[in-house]
């Protein structure tokens, strides 16, 4: 990995009628605030570019912001005590992460966060964003939304590595996928390159590859790049 080398933007993108303002206004993260309280903590927030393979920052670190992602994808990780990089999750356009990590009495990030992509983020700070939640209910049960959302995607996840095999887990993801549906079939665009699949399924890149290659022959699916065209969902779904 490429070692950090935050670089704050010298331009500002958080000034009020700009289309960047507009869009992390109307974040539900912030949609909660007054004009008044968001205004002020725009003042507060930097935009930072990172090239592809540069790191956010790593676990253990100390945490002192929240990230929104402004364009390009940031690839949440964990390493193994074998070595073994596990990808928790990818965090697109639109997205926050680390915002639960506002309220942790120590205040460290668990995991380490990558640029999978070139990719633009804004930083806002833990203290700047807390003290505005002091004092604004609705801003709390935004908040306190979010991170449900999250654990129930996390006990999902739980559960497919734990209870599905190889297969069953890879018939879930690309259901998860789906772009288009037309009768019993339907098309499925995979966005991450093939070993952040792989990493998100807990298998290696050679054995989503094997498994993809299998349904193929089986004519349940055709592979073609990143799209993968479904013949028929109803032997798909059995494996879900």
């Amino acid at each position: 990995m490429i070692a950090m080398t935050r670089k704050v933007l010298d331009f500002s993108c958080m000034e009020k009628d700009t289309p960047q303002y507009e869009t992390i206004r109307s974040h539900y993260l912030f949609s909660g605030l007054t004009d008044i309280e968001f205004e002020a903590l725009a003042t507060e927030i930097s935009v930072e570019s990172y090239d592809k393979g540069e790191i956010l920052f790593h676990r253990g670190d100390k945490a002192e912001a929240f990230f929104f992602v402004e364009s390009g994808q940031v690839e949440l990780s964990l390493i193994s005590r074998d070595g073994q990089k596990k990808i928790v999750e990818v965090i697109a356009h639109g997205r926050t992460f680390a915002e639960a990590i506002i309220f942790m009495t120590e205040a460290k990030f668990p995991v380490t966060a990558e640029a999978l992509s070139n990719s633009v983020v804004y930083r806002i700070p833990n203290d700047a964003y807390r003290n505005l939640l002091a004092d604004n209910p609705d801003a709390c049960m935004r908040l306190l939304s979010d991170v449900c959302y999250h654990l129930h995607q996390r006990v999902r996840e739980i559960e497919r590595l734990t209870i599905q095999n190889a297969r069953s887990r890879l018939a879930s993801y690309l259901i998860d996928h789906i772009v288009e549906t037309d009768d019993d079939e339907a098309t499925v665009r995979l966005d991450l390159p093939r070993h952040v699949v792989a990493s998100r399924l807990s298998i290696t890149p050679e054995t989503l590859s094997r498994l993809l290659r299998a349904m193929s022959d089986d004519g349940i699916l055709t592979v073609d790049d990143r799209l993968v065209f479904v013949h028929s969902l109803a032997r798909l779904r059995p494996y879900d």
